[in-house]
């Protein structure tokens, strides 16, 4: 598995749960000021994708991410994915 795919993944979960069209999120989206996501969907998008990568974030690393990009960077250090 490469970025792409884990960042594809990260838009589909957030379109999952928010309802927001995966052309519409950019990597540089703030989950709140941006897509207008308030905790309790962070916390859905969060939960979804450590099932889908199968790993658990602590919550000083939950509380890092604010953008897209900040998930994909999460995601890809803690499942060892490779950067192209």
């Amino acid at each position: 598995m490469d970025v792409e795919v884990v960042r594809a993944k990260i838009k589909q979960a957030i379109h999952r749960v928010a309802g927001i069209e995966v052309a519409a999120i950019s990597d540089t989206a703030s989950y709140e000021t941006d897509l207008g996501l308030d905790s309790l969907s962070i916390l859905e998008i969060a939960v979804e994708l450590e099932n889908q990568f199968k790993f658990h974030a602590s919550d000083e690393e939950l509380s890092s991410i604010h953008t897209v990009q900040d998930a994909v960077t999460l995601v890809t250090k803690r499942v060892g994915v490779e950067v192209a």
